[in-house]
């Protein structure tokens, strides 16, 4: 088994490789954060919000892949499981979609901006996963609160936090720090890079969090 990389750059927006490189919900121009280079061969958009859909940034001339359902490109299947951006069933902000793929035995689940405790049968829908992307930062999504609850719903090896607030890069979202998330929380790895470089093999057995950092 080879390794899976996983880079963040702030917000949502991630970049996932095993040698096919997978960019998840690109922003541009959002307060706070330089506009990154990146090049892909995919990108999976959870909602089209200016904050998450700029699929335009991308280099290498990537397929897009958007909404529910069963979906392939690049010889991955990617599942597209239906979800809200908010507690009202999408009356608010429209609907959120969690992407389900797997890399070299690795399965990841990115959850866009869901703004909702998952049902059952969505949990089910989902099923096994490594490594879980989830908001945090509450007002536009869940808070500390429900993503805690989802995580104990969805029982991951490993948690990556995003979409919360970072002071340090002066972004002015109405949102909570990560720490709220942390709190009274076990196996915590706060990262000094942006960068996680994962192996199946090599994969906790309790669920661990991993807060990145981008600088």
């Amino acid at each position: 088994m080879g390794t899976v990389t996983i880079r963040w750059f702030g917000h949502a927006f991630f970049l996932v490789s095993d040698g096919i490189k997978i960019a998840i919900d690109p922003f541009k121009n959002l307060e706070g954060y330089p506009n990154p280079v990146v090049a892909a061969d995919v990108v999976l958009v959870t909602h089209d919000h200016f904050d998450h859909n700029k699929t335009e940034t991308i280099k290498g001339n990537p397929q897009i892949v958007r909404g529910q359902g069963k979906k392939s490109a690049k010889g991955i299947e990617f599942l597209g499981i239906k979800t809200f951006h908010d507690e009202n069933r999408g009356k608010d902000r429209g609907e959120n979609t969690i992407f389900v793929f797997e890399m070299n035995g690795i399965r990841l689940a990115h959850c866009g901006d869901l703004g909702h405790l998952l049902r059952d049968d969505q949990v089910k829908e989902i099923g096994r996963v490594d490594v879980l992307m989830i908001p945090v930062g509450g007002f536009y999504t869940i808070d500390a609160k429900a993503a805690w609850q989802n995580v104990e719903k969805i029982k991951p090896k490993i948690v990556i936090p995003m979409h919360f607030k970072q002071p340090s890069r002066g972004d002015g979202l109405p949102i909570a720090t990560v720490d709220h998330f942390l709190q009274g929380r076990k196996n915590i790895t706060k990262m000094e890079k942006n960068i996680l470089t994962l192996e199946k093999d090599k994969l906790p057995q309790e669920t661990s969090i991993y807060v990145l950092n981008y600088k």
